[in-house]
């Protein structure tokens, strides 16, 4: 039985020293995945800002290209109001018809497309 106890003894002894040097390598492990880890974010990081300096040059170039293509007009000195009225167009010597009245519009269809046959007509 003596000889029982110290095999029990000495099982014991190894397996106790098993789980510290696995957990030695546990340790290692998890400290060199937290080394990697911390490297692999580093590098994701520089890659990222090095993507937005890229992106800000490549827009900076854009809108540079858009304003001296004119594509993004110039802003005017003042607003443009516009036409409140027909009295502007009556101003300039627009005639300006009732809306809805057909008969006037045909007539003067009908006097325009006079105008151009009779003076095709009058030049051959």
């Amino acid at each position: 039985m003596a000889q029982l106890s110290q095999k029990l003894a000495e099982m014991h002894r190894r397996l106790a020293e098993n789980a510290q040097e696995e957990q030695a390598l546990v340790r290692a492990l998890n400290a060199a995945l937290n080394h990697v880890d911390e490297k692999l974010l580093s590098e994701i990081r520089q890659v990222t800002a090095q993507h937005e300096v890229r992106r800000a040059v490549i827009m900076n170039e854009l809108q540079g290209l858009a304003s001296r293509l004119c594509a993004f007009p110039a802003p005017s000195a003042e607003p443009v109001a516009a036409i409140a009225d027909q009295s502007y167009a009556n101003e300039q010597g627009r005639s300006t018809h009732a809306p809805g009245n057909w008969r006037i519009a045909a007539q003067n269809i009908e006097d325009d497309l006079d105008f151009f046959t009779d003076a095709a007509a009058s030049s051959h």
